[in-house]
């Protein structure tokens, strides 16, 4: 389990991860929903960048379910990619309409929200190959 959370007590390490599938599972129904409510204004780029969040938010919330951190991490830099497109495409229209502002700050913040947990999933990789590198060392030097 990811260092963050860790020296949680048990509650909020469930409510941690049901928050982080919650988020995963609205990524894909967003990604979804683009496609089935708005197909008159889908171009090719838009399909991709949908396409993007509906995949890629299914396999965070496939990740986080089965606790499969390393799926998590790798599936978080695509579907945060696809998001940030999203919410730059918002804002490029909030410059022209401010009805959009609200919207394009909401991904905006769903965008850091995305960074705070790749950071946190990278920390954590991180330690896990400066431990392995140690003890690899530590057998080297026993033998």
């Amino acid at each position: 389990m990811p260092f963050a959370i860790q020296n949680y007590p048990e509650w909020a390490v469930t409510w941690v991860r049901i928050s982080r599938m919650l988020s995963y599972a609205f990524a894909t129904i967003t990604g979804v929903a683009a496609v089935v409510f708005t197909p008159a204004s889908i171009t090719p780029q838009t399909i991709v960048i949908i396409s993007t969040m509906a995949i890629f938010g299914l396999v965070c919330l496939i990740g986080t379910t089965l606790q499969k951190y390393v799926v998590e991490w790798i599936s978080l830099f695509f579907l945060t990619a696809g998001i940030v497109v999203y919410a730059a495409g918002l804002w490029v229209g909030a410059l022209g309409n401010l009805k959009y502002v609200a919207a394009a700050s909401l991904f905006t913040m769903l965008v850091l929200l995305l960074v705070v947990r790749l950071i946190d999933l990278t920390v954590y990789w991180l330690k896990i190959v400066k431990v392995a590198v140690i003890q690899k060392e530590l057998e080297d030097d026993d033998r």
